[in-house]
């Protein structure tokens, strides 16, 4: 439903003619419902009855009114990932940091500006709500001012461009996340029993359709990373793919208190095949280009996606165009985007869409399938293993194999470090200030650390939200620098992340770590430990580890997984929009492990709660 309402600042630069720029309003009904997304029953939360949820379809410059009616037997809250909140912070939609949780039986209203262009998602932000499916894609169309980067696209003519600025125009996502058939509080429960740090899932998803796909143990086995051998140390994985059901396997080395025994059969291993369903994606090759919006809606996974047989020109991440990058795989952490621009130039058929782990802690894939129209469709139930080249009705090449292995040498992963934005954009020179986290595990194997030293409690001031309370004597977390980082208006911050390894935890995974509000420029990475007060100390030791003429500009920042030692990212941001806003692990069972802290943005100039928000559930 779209209504009309005066335009905004935003749209008045933006657009002309001004009646691109609109009021919007959506609504959804959460429910807590049974579906089998993959083939096997479970409870699942539904917006408007359907999982995933609705796609939101706006233009750049539209102010946004989205209503959520709570009829969960739980509390929840909706975070729009990625979507700045320009002026809007009681709109960012973290319970205890923007606003109250919306009780159950509640309504609630967002409002907010897009500000911004592009691909982004909607989802639960209260304890593992991804994990129980609430989540859905939203797609804000770029304004006429905007410079596209398709005519750095190779070989391209006028009319190219031309097709693929339609293209983008018709956008369909492929929205990917893992699944378990445990509910995220049943998941969290086996982890404080057990006290293990769980990463086992039953199936991965795209848009919501998959199927549990079980393969023989030698073919795991031939699968099987060299990451995973040194940690199996002689064994193999389980039928699952997963890491076999051991306390010494499970624990990589760690010292901390845990009782194998307490995970329930089938977790981790016996696996049962299921008959569910397959999500497809119709186009037709007279468009020429087909626009694909690649979504990770991860809870615990790292996918890597390709399309037998068709290279992708990767030209926006994050919602942010940049100079395109022709790859065949993309490896996608938790949270972040990728937007594709495909050559629909294949002979006619159906051809494989392939998903899989690509982390080295369970082996398995999931499948859709791209067909194109007009020709003859393949009937019945797809068997996907291992070893087939390919599940479509044409001869096509898969990049990838079940474990998410190149099949060749001469397939190109999409090179991260390369993506630049478009048109040019950096950073300053230099920060005011500088934070430095030491990410791990505290206290248990399930508890996990932004700063080092304190687990953030997700459930902590869920009535005295720290935008509604920036100051110690009404919220005594609000000067914790275990917890918070304060800033000033109009100032540049580096934040530094380093992975620690200690005798307690000698290894970590990847942590993929999403900054509310306002993007920050990717600025370094190194390994080693981070033994400077600044980015600027260290350039001037170290300076092939910084980039600050083309840094990528996120909303997601992963640091990597380490085995032999620590490392470190770096990025940085000008503080432009004051409010409280969320910096975190995307992992789920990271999160609700306590891997997070707030950033109060700009609390020199803190913004006014306007009563709907203070007082109210935001003028519903």
């Amino acid at each position: 439903m779209f209504l009309y309402r005066p335009f905004s600042a935003v749209c008045l630069l933006a657009y002309a003619p001004l009646s691109l720029c609109a009021h919007v309003f959506f609504e959804i009904n959460l429910t807590w419902e049974v579906r089998a997304p993959d083939g096997q029953p479970r409870y699942v939360i539904l917006s408007n009855g359907q999982f995933p949820g609705p796609q939101l379809n706006m233009n750049y410059g539209d102010d946004v009114e989205f209503v959520v009616h709570n009829n969960l037997p739980f509390d929840s809250t909706v975070h729009f990932h990625g979507i700045e909140q320009t002026d809007t912070p009681w709109s960012d939609g973290t319970p205890g940091v923007s606003q109250k949780p919306i009780p159950q039986g509640g309504s609630f209203t967002y409002k907010w500006t897009a500000t911004q262009y592009g691909a982004y998602w909607y989802h639960g932000h209260a304890q593992g709500e991804i994990q129980d499916g609430l989540y859905g894609p939203i797609f804000i169309t770029s304004p006429s001012s905007q410079p596209s980067p398709f005519g750095l696209i190779a070989n391209s003519t006028s009319a190219s461009i031309a097709a693929m600025q339609s293209a983008e125009k018709k956008a369909q996502f492929a929205l990917l996340s893992d699944w378990d058939h445990l509910t995220s509080s049943e998941y969290r429960a086996v982890e404080e029993a057990s006290g293990l740090d769980l990463f086992c899932v039953d199936s991965l998803l795209i848009n919501g359709k998959g199927a549990v796909n079980c393969q023989p143990q030698a073919v795991l086995n031939a699968l099987t990373p060299p990451p995973l051998l040194h940690l199996l140390n002689g064994s193999t994985v389980s039928d699952r793919g997963c890491t076999p059901p051991s306390k010494a396997a499970l624990d990589e080395g760690l010292n901390f208190t845990s009782n194998i025994d307490l995970v329930p059969a089938g977790l981790l291993d016996g696996c049962t095949p299921t008959n569910g369903s397959m999500e497809t994606f119709y186009v037709d090759a007279a468009d020429g280009w087909f626009n694909l919006q690649i979504v990770s809606a991860m809870s615990i996974k790292t996918p890597v996606f390709s399309i037998d047989s068709h290279p992708m020109w990767i030209y926006a991440v994050d919602g942010i165009y940049i100079e395109p990058q022709l790859a065949d795989t993309v490896f996608l952490y938790n949270g972040e985007r990728f937007s594709a621009m495909i050559k629909l130039d294949q002979t006619p058929g159906d051809y494989t869409i392939r998903v899989a782990n690509s982390g080295a802690d369970q082996i398995l894939s999931g499948y859709a399938t791209l067909s194109y129209q007009n020709h003859t469709p393949h009937k019945g139930h797809q068997s996907y293993n291992a070893t087939t080249t390919s599940n479509g009705t044409v001869n096509a090449t898969a990049y990838i194999n079940y474990g998410g292995e190149n099949t060749t040498a001469s397939v190109v992963p999409l090179d991260e470090t390369l993506l630049v934005p478009y048109p040019a954009n950096k950073p300053a020179p230099t920060a005011d200030a500088t934070h430095i986290l030491k990410l791990g595990r505290l206290g248990a194997n399930y508890n996990w650390s932004l700063s080092g030293s304190n687990l953030y409690d997700t459930q902590a001031n869920y009535q005295t939200p720290l935008l509604f309370h920036p100051n110690s004597t009404s919220n005594p977390d609000a000067y914790d620098p275990s917890l918070i980082i304060r800033t000033i208006n109009g100032t540049w911050v580096d934040i530094v992340l380093q992975v620690v390894l200690n005798a307690a935890a000698p290894a970590q995974p990847a942590h993929p770590v999403h900054k509310h509000s306002n993007k920050a420029y990717l600025i370094g990475a190194g390994t080693g430990t981070f033994n400077y007060s600044t980015v600027a100390d260290a350039m001037k030791v170290i300076p092939g580890s910084f980039n600050l003429e083309t840094p990528s500009l996120r909303d997601s920042f992963t640091t990597p997984s380490v085995l032999q030692g620590p490392a470190w990212i770096a990025f940085r941001y000008q503080v432009v929009n004051p409010g409280a806003f969320y910096l975190h692990c995307h992992i789920q069972t990271h999160l609700t492990g306590g891997m997070a802290m707030t950033i109060m943005d700009g609390v020199d100039v803190w913004p006014t709660i306007p009563e709907d928000y203070l007082n109210g559930n935001g003028g519903y």
